[in-house]
């Protein structure tokens, strides 16, 4: 018989493709399992008014969807298990004891691959912590990625920081319209600040200093002591700095880079995000802090065919 051919994006795991995988997995689940989270595990296709709790339209974007011939309403194939975590945490879980431990480990669907992953068909494995008093959480999340980074046996991985909510924090300082903030996301995107040249002369100031902080977190956190920001970038700044700093004191021996200028791509973050890489700069593990209705949350995912040793 020959060989079918299957769409663009999905493939078959074969004998010791299917093994390795399943290794990181096993590995992933009984570390974090040992450091005191429950493993749950949510449908791969439910409603679309549910699936997107937490999603933005972004996430949206890259969800295939259906018709459930039982009910007659939409249904939608997952792109993200977040969501879906932020969803039982305020449903079948809302009475649990904060703060709550949820670890998973899923198939996830995508419309389009992009260019860190020719895949439209993954397993995504991640943790989320619910319900958080103390930003210090940040770091104990970090110590569980390089536990599972050295069982893995990465033999060394980057740290990079930025700040979801500067967009924000520009539009909220000078009142930018739809138009002004879509050229500022594509000018911090592309780290191209001519596309914001028509934009009051005091963004394009701010955005260049930021554009100079881009780097190793020795030599360009000291900088923000010096320059004065406006109040609502001001804010986010401080928060920043003080979270990187509180990370930078526990992992002095990792690589640890920040880029105030990248544009979340998850698009539900809030006061920082991060990116572990590998010393080949692959993407490993993404993750951050973000708010489910009133509870503040943090939490990492990734995908277990970039985890292949």
């Amino acid at each position: 018989m020959k060989n079918q051919l299957l769409p663009e994006g999905f493939r078959d795991s074969l004998p010791d493709l299917a093994l390795e995988e399943y290794r990181i997995n096993d590995c992933f689940l009984k570390i974090t399992k040992k450091s005191g989270f429950s493993y749950v595990n949510p449908p791969l296709i439910e409603f679309e008014s549910s699936l997107f709790f937490l999603s933005k339209e972004k996430q949206k974007s890259q969800c295939f969807r259906v018709l459930d011939p039982l009910s007659q309403k939409i249904m939608a194939i997952r792109s993200d298990i977040t969501s879906q975590i932020a969803r039982i945490s305020c449903g079948s879980l809302f009475h649990s004891k904060r703060p709550l431990r949820l670890c998973y480990s899923g198939d996830v669907l995508k419309v389009k691959n992009n260019n860190l992953s020719m895949s439209r068909q993954s397993r995504q494995i991640g943790a989320e912590v619910i319900g958080i008093k103390k930003d210090i959480i940040l770091v104990d999340v970090i110590k569980l990625i390089v536990k599972v980074l050295d069982k893995l046996n990465f033999k060394g991985f980057i740290l990079n920081f930025s700040m979801p909510n500067l967009i924000k924090a520009f539009v909220q300082d000078f009142q930018l319209d739809i138009n002004d903030c879509e050229k500022l996301i594509n000018s911090f995107k592309n780290k191209n600040l001519d596309l914001i040249k028509s934009l009051p002369p005091e963004i394009f100031e701010i955005s260049s200093f930021l554009i100079s902080t881009i780097g190793d977190i020795d030599t360009n956190l000291p900088k923000f002591e010096e320059y004065k920001f406006n109040k609502k970038i001001k804010e986010e700044i401080r928060m920043f700095v003080k979270l990187v700093s509180m990370v930078k004191k526990d992992f002095s021996k990792i690589k640890i880079f920040i880029d105030p200028l990248e544009v979340d791509e998850i698009d539900y973050h809030d006061n920082i995000s991060f990116k572990v890489y590998s010393n080949k700069y692959e993407e490993l593990f993404n993750g951050g802090f973000y708010f489910v209705n009133d509870e503040k949350c943090i939490g990492f995912s990734g995908l277990i065919e970039r985890l292949r040793s």
